[in-house]
């Protein structure tokens, strides 16, 4: 139910966070407009302005040319107001982008080009004021690779650190669990759908235990926003953007895991790549990522070109162009922090 300036605002900003077509400074300026019609006419005239503006109208605002993007203001209302209902529901939080609480690392000052417009969480925001390592890697992983991503983990938590991954099968969710076994956890969990929306739903328990222990979980979506799968390259941007480096303990080439290696560079951000990429097994498993990538060309699913990027997209093409290799949390933090790591990371 709307029943203060609060309630009012915020349904404003879940409307604006739900125009996919539009960029940060884009809902930005429209918000802006937005504002400027409930100073004329009140609440009751944002809202109806929402419900029958037209997609050129917002273009216009926005000052580019109209696209084919769909566009439903009722709907858009209609989404927005089922959204409120839960955050009323669940004591769901949100923070918008130039908030004071908006994570700084992703700011456009910490060289994010395409920061999200708002964050929708559960638990303790403050975690993210640690010293954060994003952990990520494959579902597909070896029994070393989950121990070690388990390991790594624990070990960056008992030092004061904080790891962020995305809750997935295999690497991401050893992460979570090796960082909530640790005397001093802190794991952030950043979802590809709605904050309401845990996938794959088995791993509803550790999301629930992520909060128990002091973690978070947070997502850009509006909550009800189904977890869709170009939403899970959306989700990887966060996840490489929140920590000063990104430690991908095994992934094949051309996975979602080397996705957000290179946005994590393109932030100015380091990559590290655990030893665990480069065991017997995990030569295996590449080897298969890549003969059915080259099954796909055969077929006709896939074109030569974009197997050729899958293919050099590798944690071996990574290093040989001069990202580190690391086998444990101590030589991650010696190579990150150098001379001075003892002093950084520790509470």
């Amino acid at each position: 139910m709307l029943q203060t300036d609060a309630d009012f605002n915020l349904l404003k900003k879940i409307s604006v966070s739900n125009i996919h077509f539009l960029s940060l400074n884009e809902k930005i300026n429209f918000e802006r407009y937005l504002d400027s019609v409930a100073d004329r006419g009140g609440y009751d005239a944002l809202f109806e302005k929402i419900r029958t503006i037209s997609k050129d109208e917002i273009f216009e605002i926005a000052g580019r040319k109209s696209t084919r993007a769909v566009w439903d203001g009722d709907e858009n209302l209609k989404k927005a107001r089922l959204a409120k209902k839960i955050i009323d529901s669940f004591g769901i939080k949100a923070v918008f982008y130039g908030e004071s609480n908006f994570p700084t690392m992703l700011s456009k000052s910490t060289e994010v080009t395409d920061p999200p417009y708002s964050l929708f969480y559960r638990g303790n925001l403050d975690v993210l004021k640690r010293h954060c390592v994003s952990v990520v890697g494959t579902r597909r992983a070896t029994f070393d690779a989950l121990k070690a991503a388990s390991d790594f983990s624990k070990s960056a938590c008992d030092d004061g650190a904080c790891v962020i991954s995305g809750l997935a099968f295999g690497i991401d969710i050893e992460s979570h669990k090796g960082a909530m076994s640790s005397s001093n956890p802190a794991t952030v969990a950043v979802l590809p759908g709605g904050i309401d929306v845990i996938v794959p739903k088995s791993h509803a328990k550790y999301a629930a235990k992520i909060l128990s222990t002091g973690g978070l979980l947070m997502s850009e979506y509006i909550p009800g926003t189904p977890a869709e799968k170009f939403r899970f390259v959306q989700r990887n941007r966060i996840v490489a953007a929140l920590s000063p480096a990104t430690v991908v303990i095994q992934a094949p080439a051309g996975s979602g895991s080397m996705i957000t290696a290179g946005l994590a560079l393109g932030y100015n951000r380091e990559v590290f790549f655990h030893s665990a990429n480069f065991s017997g097994q995990s030569a295996k498993l590449c080897e298969a990522v890549a003969n059915q990538l080259l099954n796909d060309v055969r077929c006709g699913l896939k074109t030569k070109e974009s197997v050729a990027c899958k293919i050099d997209n590798s944690p071996l093409s990574f290093v040989s162009s001069g990202a580190k290799v690391i086998s444990s949390y101590a030589e991650y933090k010696s190579n990150l922090y150098g001379e001075n790591s003892e002093k950084i990371v520790k509470n």
